[in-house]
């Protein structure tokens, strides 16, 4: 212990202060350190892209996802490797391989890559630091899917011919020659240099000049051949014919091929070098041959139907176009038919004119007009043909074209369509033209393979005739004129209907009778004007617009000049009389036989009519036809 100036000093009690400082500051910044490592880790972790400075291949991925670094290897290696090649001897000749004979996995790639750089959360922050301050480049996963054309060549030229394993494919037999104790090339050794080599060439910045491989040329006995290889190239499935279904053209049927792997296998281990052994091929043919196909192939007429067409010429010409654009379709098993598809689209731009068509109960000019006689006669011959219907809807209007009440088909634009299916194992061709007496022939071609058809046939339930309608306007008739008709006005009975389908056998025998749809059809009132100072003249009933009233003669005048005698015209023109448009349908018994009520095709059948009727569209949808 010593004094100082009357104070004790205890020697060597306590550390200078200035070391305890320098270890705090050194700990501080440890924690600092170690604080900011494992969040740069932490970054890396959740930022799951490729760390800077990142090249697979050549091609740099930094900062790119695992998905958008597989999409630029796909991107960018074909041209790249499309411009190497690599060189190699071969018994003193060289050969040139080029790299476009290589495939490669982008995905596995960019997985593996990726999974390095961020396999460990702790040494995430490393490989980061690391990416700074240098390059990392990971290589692409070679292959080949067949060997390259200067290999085999090389195979060729230098192994001698006797040494390989041959085998040739007869009719019904596998013909192997086993090969001979001769020079023969290593060549999984030199496929394996060759990915090394491309591995190499991809990863230089600037590729380098290498000298050629040098291939391995041995005196061996015959290597054993890769049965299963050559039973990959051999066998095929047993496979029909059948048409293409984009060019419509008949693929021959294949009659299946294979082989039993393990009895070629035991057949050339007992096989002397040199010499040759058989194995038995199975052969498995199709169920329908190309020729049998061809034979069958839209054979049979499953439905025909014929409807005669009404004027203009604007009418005629609508249903020209649209049964070009239908005519000649061919429909595979399973697939369905639209009509709109296509027909379609029902405008001017389209190439439709415009023609007569009822709407709202008036006849006016519509794009298109006339387009639904098709669409109808098509839907009565996919009955005859006992096909799958999708979608039909019914006019407004008895269409008066078809010969059965109820087999009509209304179509407009996207909203109203007729579909149809081909639910048969065999393909359809649909024949469809109007010929120079406009009548309407659809003809549907397929194979029939049941012997059954549909004869399509309806029961009247009810029917309401129309009648004439007397509107009051002087300015169209002048007083004492006879009525004059409003052509706009349709002219069509009301008819409600049940249509059924009867399948008929080949031999004619009924096999079922099916109910398809009740339709009820309505009455459309043709519109007639007069003057009103004649309504007791005619016998006009103003409050109901009906000719219901007693006719009254007008008083003599009683101005005594004699008078011409004049007939008040009290009876509308001839042409006011309703007219049915189609020939009365018995009333339905308990049980309808088809015989009381299919009506009978001929020409009483067929309107004049130079109209088609409306079909009943959405509410605010304007109609067309």
């Amino acid at each position: 212990m010593d004094h100082q100036g009357g104070k004790r000093v205890i020697k060597g009690d306590r550390k200078p202060r200035g070391a305890k400082a320098v270890l705090i500051v050194i700990l501080v910044l440890a924690a600092v350190l170690i604080a900011g490592y494992v969040g740069l880790c932490a970054y890396v972790d959740r930022a799951g892209t490729f760390l800077p400075n990142t090249a697979i291949a050549g091609v740099d991925v930094g900062g790119m996802t695992q998905a958008e670094a597989s999409s630029a290897l796909a991107g960018q290696l074909p041209g790249r490797l499309s411009q190497l090649s690599a060189s190699f001897l071969c018994g003193g000749a060289e050969y040139a391989v080029s790299g476009a004979e290589f495939s490669f996995d982008e995905a596995r790639a960019a997985q593996q890559a990726i999974a390095d750089q961020h396999g460990s959360f702790f040494l995430g922050g490393w490989h980061y630091l690391s990416a700074l301050l240098g390059r990392a480049e990971y290589p692409v996963p070679l292959s080949l899917d067949e060997t390259p054309r200067a290999v085999a060549q090389a195979i060729e030229d230098c192994t001698d011919p006797e040494a390989q394993t041959t085998w040739e494919q007869t009719d019904r037999s596998l013909v192997f020659r086993k090969g001979v104790t001769g020079r023969t090339v290593d060549v999984a050794a030199l496929l394996d240099a060759l990915v090394e080599r491309f591995d190499h060439l991809l990863l230089d910045d600037e590729p380098a000049s290498y000298a050629p491989i040098e291939a391995q040329i041995t005196t061996a006995p015959p290597a054993e051949p890769d049965l299963q290889a050559v039973y990959d190239e051999l066998s095929v499935e047993a496979a029909d014919a059948y048409l293409d279904p984009d060019t419509k053209e008949i693929v021959a049927s294949v009659t299946g091929v294979r082989f039993d792997v393990e009895e070629a296998a035991a057949a050339l281990a007992d096989t002397p070098e040199g010499g040759t052994c058989t194995v038995p091929l199975q052969l498995e043919e199709p169920e329908l041959t190309t020729k049998e196909f061809q034979e069958k192939l839209f054979a049979d007429v499953l439905g025909t139907s014929t409807t005669k067409c009404a004027g203009p010429s604007t009418r005629w010409y609508n249903i020209d176009l649209a049964a070009g654009r239908v005519n000649g379709t061919i429909l595979l098993p399973g697939e369905e038919f639209s009509y709109n598809a296509l027909a379609g689209p029902y405008t001017e731009a389209g190439g439709y004119k415009k023609a007569g068509a009822y709407v709202g109960g008036k006849n006016i000019d519509t794009t298109a007009g006339g387009i639904c006689q098709l669409s109808s006669t098509l839907y009565w011959t996919t009955l005859k043909a006992n096909l799958q219907i999708v979608e039909r809807n019914k006019h407004k209007y008895n269409s008066g074209y078809m010969p059965v009440v109820g087999t009509d088909a209304t179509v407009f634009s996207d909203s109203l369509d007729f579909r149809f299916q081909n639910d048969t194992d065999f393909p359809l061709k649909i024949e469809c033209y109007q010929d120079d007496s406009h009548r309407l022939h659809v003809t549907l071609y397929g194979t029939d393979t049941t012997g059954v058809h549909g004869e399509p046939y309806s029961v009247t339930l009810s029917t309401v005739a129309y009648q004439n309608t007397y509107k009051p306007d002087a300015s169209k008739v002048p007083v004492g004129g006879a009525p004059v008709r409003d052509e706009e006005y349709a002219r069509y009975n009301g008819i409600t209907v049940e249509v059924y389908q009867k399948l008929v056998d080949k031999n004619g025998n009924t096999v079922d009778t099916i109910f398809l749809h009740k339709d009820a059809y309505s009455v459309s009132n043709p519109v007639y004007y007069y003057n009103p100072a004649d309504a007791e003249r005619l016998g006009i009933d103003p409050a109901t617009g009906l000719m219901t009233l007693t006719p009254v003669t007008p008083a003599p005048s009683v101005t005594p000049a004699p008078q011409t005698s004049a007939t008040p015209a009290v009876t509308p023109p001839a042409e006011i009389t309703p007219i049915p448009q189609t020939s009365p349908t018995p009333e339905p018994s308990a049980a309808p036989t088809p015989e009381a009520t299919t009506p009978v095709s001929g020409p009483g059948m067929e309107p004049e009519d130079t109209s088609s009727p409306a079909p009943e569209p959405p509410a605010a949808s304007p109609v067309t036809e």
